[in-house]
């Protein structure tokens, strides 16, 4: 099938899917998540493809969301409404995602930030290239780190750092990532997809079943339980939109200018 914001070719058992908005840094709009969730849909069945490539085209794996969608937002609460149901579907985005019986590589080129990193962090694995920046803006605009994906941030490299990034908005270099286990290889840039495929060559030679019942064992045993937020996350965004912070946040961005978070 054909995609408006994505570009998928696959060679024998690989699936490469390129992100292709490089005028937006591969911002991902509302387009681009009903193109991935359909293209989840159909490697559900897709029997002949094992491992699929995330990448972005051009200089950034993504930027982040499309902000340039919400320009022209007002706090109501007709948008708050909005915003539970496009958590939802955020929700949708990663879950299906993570459970594709495939193996998932992002191919990390460039920037990697906000719900571009969420992409990276539902793949099973990331392989980074020298120039990688991950990081979390969220908070830049005035939201916090949705789509289920706090939890997710903080199973992987631990609280304290998941604070950090989130809080601090600072974004670290693909070392850095590695070494707390964000990554978990570095490559040259023009490398990159070299290394990828070289990782995919080291598990397409052991068992199939074996490799998929893996996966599967160790998202269950990462999985959020007692402490899972993410059926109430869509009413906290819901909340958070009433107030004039991601409003504000979100223009400041567009309008490129500092915002302006004085309580009110």
């Amino acid at each position: 099938m054909a995609y408006k914001t994505l570009l998928v070719e696959k060679s024998g058992a690989v699936a490469t899917v390129t992100l292709n908005r490089p005028e937006k840094r591969n911002a991902i709009s509302g387009q681009m998540l009903a193109d991935f969730l359909q293209l989840f849909a159909e490697l559900r069945t897709d029997l002949d493809t094992r491992f699929v490539i995330f990448t972005g085209a051009g200089t950034a794996f993504s930027a982040g969301a499309d902000l340039s969608e919400r320009v022209d937002m007002e706090s109501t609460p007709s948008l708050a409404d909005m915003m539970r149901l496009q958590q939802l579907t955020g929700h949708d985005f990663i879950r299906n995602l993570e459970n594709l019986e495939q193996i998932t590589i992002a191919a990390v080129n460039g920037y990697c930030l906000g719900a571009g990193l969420v992409l990276a962090m539902g793949c099973d694995f990331r392989i980074a290239s020298e120039n990688a920046r991950f990081g979390v803006p969220e908070a830049n605009i005035g939201l916090f780190f949705t789509w289920g994906s706090t939890s997710r941030l903080t199973r992987l490299i631990g609280p304290a750092k998941a604070k950090e990034m989130i809080m601090t908005c600072d974004p670290i270099d693909s070392q850095e990532a590695l070494r707390i286990g964000l990554a978990n290889k570095v490559a040259p840039a023009d490398k990159l997809m070299d290394a990828v495929h070289e990782f995919i060559e080291k598990i397409a030679s052991k068992g199939p079943l074996a490799i998929r019942m893996t996966k599967k064992l160790v998202n269950a045993a990462t999985a959020a339980s007692f402490g899972d937020l993410h059926i109430c996350e869509p009413e906290l965004v819901e909340r958070l939109i009433l107030s004039p912070e991601p409003i504000e946040g979100i223009r400041a961005f567009i309008e490129k200018r500092k915002p302006d978070f004085t309580r009110r």
